[in-house]
């Protein structure tokens, strides 16, 4: 097969709470496909941490979908078909957009991301977004953390990033791109930014909310462990220094991925442009493999700060 190259797919920023979100926009399955290796390669460590007793990787998932007309119902039990998939890691989002890439176009590489167990995929009312991507492209999502209700009552995305990120300003978006059509050829710049807001903000509180969770777990651990031994101050400071240890790692930055892009270009099998050829299932298996293993070879060898794509 001769590979067809394609022009560098531009990414724009949008700035979410004065975070600038480098995102993506596309219905390519290529384009998808690429930029779940790029995440996957930068968050190979924290995805292993979670057989070490870490937390994972936490991701924010959104779904937008075009409202039926006007006093319009859709017949019970069907599910609205996605217009765009928008998910979030970090400062990095994409909005692929699903009903523009055809039926069947979900790379194999996005249904095994949705369906890895490492992952927690949070969200807003998340449980109807799975429903909608299972019943209409087969997706199946495995692990997630519903924000709806996270405050102890019900508030909006906004709402709840105020009271526990004290998130207060740089989160507005159009009420009226919520309505309007997601599944157009292209998408307004208010749309964007309404997706990437979504799946910016369920990102955060997902890493809050899951950070707050083993914090707790851990305090509960900690007085059963008090109650039931004698310990010197000598061991309580190894007992602290192994949970900061298992802290969660911070976010890799994206100019550790900018540094090593000729690498990692090699490690793919092209210069970067060639996604076209990346339709097997099988080859997206045998890469996103190739990917974990090379993150536990890393690890079990001490892991450097920045590793080359294939140890």
């Amino acid at each position: 097969m001769v590979a067809r190259r394609n022009p560098a797919v531009p990414r724009r920023t949008v700035h979410v709470a004065g975070c600038p979100v480098q995102t993506t926009v596309t219905a390519r399955p290529a384009v998808a496909r690429r930029w779940l290796y790029t995440t996957l390669w930068l968050q190979r460590r924290r995805l292993y941490s979670s057989a070490s007793g870490g937390g994972g990787l936490t991701v924010g998932l959104g779904v937008q979908w075009t409202p039926p007309p006007y006093r319009t119902r859709l017949p019970a039990g069907v599910e609205p078909r996605p217009g765009t998939l928008q998910l979030c890691v970090g400062n990095r989002c994409i909005v692929f957009q699903l009903a523009r890439a055809g039926a069947g176009a979900a790379p194999q590489i996005l249904r095994r991301f949705l369906s890895d167990g490492r992952v927690t995929f949070a969200g807003y009312y998340v449980a109807s977004d799975c429903r909608k991507l299972r019943a209409h492209h087969g997706l199946e999502v495995e692990s997630t953390l519903e924000l709806c209700g996270a405050t102890g009552r019900r508030a909006s995305l906004a709402a709840m990033a105020e009271a526990l990120l004290e998130i207060r300003h740089g989160v507005e978006k159009s009420a009226a791109a919520g309505r309007s059509r997601w599944d157009g050829p292209k998408l307004s710049r208010k749309q964007v930014r309404y997706a990437v807001v979504d799946a910016y903000l369920s990102c955060r509180l997902g890493v809050h909310l899951r950070r707050r969770a083993a914090a707790a777990v851990m305090a509960v651990d900690r007085e059963d462990s008090e109650a039931e031994y004698y310990y010197s101050d000598e061991d309580d400071d190894g007992v602290r220094s192994t949970a900061s240890r298992e802290e969660e790692a911070p976010e890799e930055e994206e100019g550790d991925y900018d540094e090593h892009r000729r690498d990692w270009d090699g490690f793919l099998g092209g210069d970067g442009r060639r996604d076209d050829v990346w339709d097997d299932a099988a080859v997206d298996d045998h890469l996103y493999d190739s990917v974990f293993a090379c993150a536990l070879s890393c690890t079990t060898q001490g892991e450097p700060s920045i590793c080359s794509p294939w140890c």
